[in-house]
């Protein structure tokens, strides 16, 4: 089979553009990232989503609750759903940050997530901000998020097993987000994953050295990247094939 690429530029096709308001105020915020020097593999696209109420998020099991935010009148959040094609131990990854923000505009509060949880980033008191940008590391291989690279360093020897002797373990990662994914999980795609990954693996090098600010140019409202996801793994699955 020979399915067509779902490429970037027809899910960025799909960009809002520079007058919606929404669209500006999550260019605003976007997260800055820093990635290990030996990185791998670089995010592709983030999805984004509004929140001015409380309410459940469209992609990740919780609540967002913008009235935490100590702030006197409105306030809202601002999820990043961040995609990758590959996670070193599996096909696709699916990462994401909050950022709250009170009725000045000012970041009070930052969250994100790492191995199907999600924890606040504030670290020493305060919350680790460029300008206005959330700025946090990225797990070498794995991309959990941390606010300083001592989160990840604790956790050194189970991630440097992970990027060399387990790459490519998980085969094709299937969540309750992409339950239509079952059918394409094949003992053979997982064989395929395995080995595509395993020429990845990887000794991380804990210098975080590269910056990735979260631009415009990749950024889209949520529903349009999750329509986009199935096709892509699609066409990646028959792409190993």
């Amino acid at each position: 089979m020979n399915i067509p690429n779902p490429n970037l530029s027809s899910l960025f096709a799909s960009r809002p553009s520079s007058a919606d308001s929404d669209y500006t105020l999550a260019a605003r915020y976007a997260p800055i990232l820093k990635f290990d020097a030996r990185e791998p593999f670089m995010p592709l696209a983030v999805g984004y989503s509004i929140f001015r109420k409380n309410t459940l998020s469209p992609s990740f099991p919780r609540q967002i609750d913008v009235s935490e935010v100590e702030s006197p009148g409105p306030a809202l959040a601002i999820e990043y759903a961040i995609w990758w094609d590959w996670d070193i131990v599996h096909l696709y990854e699916l990462e994401h940050i909050w950022v709250f923000i009170d009725k000045k505009g000012q970041v009070v509060r930052g969250e994100a997530s790492g191995h199907g949880e999600y924890h606040n980033m504030g670290a020493n008191g305060s919350l680790p901000l460029t300008d206005e940008r959330l700025t946090l590391f990225s797990e070498p291989g794995k991309h959990a998020f941390a606010p300083m690279v001592g989160w990840l360093q604790d956790k050194a020897e189970k991630t440097r097993h992970l990027c060399r002797q387990r790459a490519g373990t998980g085969g094709l990662l299937v969540t309750p987000l992409f339950k239509e994914l079952t059918s394409l999980k094949t003992s053979e795609v997982d064989r395929l994953v395995n080995v595509f990954l395993q020429r990845h693996a990887f000794e991380p090098s804990y210098e975080f050295n590269r910056a990735f600010p979260v631009s415009a140019e990749i950024l889209v409202p949520w529903p349009a990247l999750y329509r986009w996801i199935p096709e892509r793994l699609a066409w990646l699955i028959d792409s190993l094939k």
